[in-house]
């Protein structure tokens, strides 16, 4: 995918299968994005984007609140990557300068531009220029509402813009101070909690340094003494994530006694939610159209919780449409032939193997696999762009 340090893919653990456990039915979320897509009117994305820079700021935000939409409903990948610097550059403004209503839009639709892009240059473009804004901001706004925005925005482009651990690492050091800064506010606080998580779910245990994190066991165990849902939550959470991880000794706090069994216990006692009796996490089912996703490791749970938290009744489109989805879920949905189609292109497939001497293995890791100019990294975006281009011979071919 063109990002690095981030393992999209989790070691498959096996879980208890909740038979029953489907979170929605794609037919009938598509029927309401439909509906919801007819009511926004005949404005074309373009014409929306020439208001954003209209002087007014009434309607400014009612372009924002239209491209909001239209995003969460149904994935505008070429929209967005034909206008993508005009999209960042006039939501940069429009959350800087505008009102109150306006920078929350504008925030939030940056971070539904990220979705959208998915990995590449473009999204590296994005996290450069938005995160620090977005960082420094943590520092300074109060409004609950618009803390949640920017926490999940941050962590959103983040995810999909990071390419290098340390830019992984720099949000979410701002994202903690924040969570320690603000625990008078339990909206706020929560809201952290889970872009943290968020944010560690994507990353390996070996790249996670010893020296950020060292009492986040301790932190997270007091959050648990709290009466906030979400926050006991987002605790449980974390804890779980951290023990998934299994190198509890880059989060322990002053302590030189493991805390496994302890944290084991903690889980047990305050959590069935997340390990049934024989500690194992039970398998999440979604129901997308005719398929059904499932994601039985607890990393790539929190990432679907939080992809379906921001793109609410749309995740369903999104995951039959979307790339980024597809490759962080590995997910591969159905294609639907026509009966007038002429020809099925042919898509390409790439494998490169390399030898690392064992020696040096992790401190190439990072250059040769994870790099944005690694060869995996060009091919795999190049077999991409080949394969979107046959996409819309084979759309042309069957008359769609």
């Amino acid at each position: 995918m063109g990002r690095n340090k981030k393992k999209l893919v989790q070691d498959n653990r096996r879980g208890g299968k909740r038979d029953t456990d489907f979170e929605s039915d794609g037919d009938t979320v598509i029927q309401e994005c439909t509906s919801a897509s007819a009511q926004l009117g005949s404005k074309s994305l373009n014409h929306l984007l020439e208001q954003l820079y209209e002087k007014r700021g009434s309607t400014r935000e009612s372009a924002l609140s239209s491209i909001i939409q239209r995003s969460s409903l149904g994935c505008q990948y070429q929209f967005c990557e034909k206008n993508f610097s005009e999209l960042l550059y006039q939501c940069l403004k429009s959350f800087k300068r505008g009102s109150n209503k306006e920078s929350c839009l504008a925030v939030e639709a940056l971070g539904l531009l990220a979705i959208t892009i998915g990995c590449g240059e473009n999204s590296h473009e994005l996290y450069k220029e938005a995160s620090p804004v977005l960082s420094e901001a943590l520092k300074t706004e109060s409004q609950s509402k618009k803390l949640k925005l920017i926490l999940d925005s941050l962590a959103i482009i983040t995810f999909v813009g990071g390419n290098e651990l340390d830019e992984t690492e720099r949000a979410m050091q701002s994202i903690w101070d924040f969570m320690h800064s603000r625990a008078e506010s339990k909206e706020s606080q929560s809201a952290a909690v889970f872009s943290w998580s968020f944010l560690l779910s994507s990353m390996d245990s070996w790249s996670i340094s010893y020296k950020h994190w060292q009492g986040a066991i301790p932190f997270f165990k007091n959050l648990l003494e709290q009466d906030h849902e979400p926050t006991l939550i987002g605790a449980r959470q974390a804890l779980g994530l951290i023990l998934e991880l299994g190198c509890l000794e880059k989060f322990e706090g002053d302590t030189s006694t493991t805390e496994e069994t302890n944290v084991k216990d903690i889980l047990k006692v305050n959590s069935s939610i997340l390990y049934s009796i024989d500690d194992r996490v039970p398998e999440i089912c979604v129901k997308v159209g005719k398929q059904i996703l499932k994601v039985d490791a607890l990393p790539q749970q929190i990432q679907l919780n939080f992809l379906k938290r921001l793109l609410g009744s749309g995740f369903v489109v999104h995951m039959k449409e979307n790339e980024l989805l597809h490759d962080v879920f590995k997910f591969k949905p159905e294609k639907q032939r026509s009966s007038r189609e002429l020809y099925v292109a042919e898509r390409d497939m790439a494998a490169i193997k390399l030898f690392v001497p064992d020696v040096r293995r992790e401190e190439n890791f990072q250059r040769i696999h994870k790099s944005q100019n690694s060869i995996f990294v060009k091919a795999r975006t190049q077999i991409r762009n080949k394969n979107r281009d046959i996409k819309g011979e084979e759309q042309w071919c069957s008359g769609d």
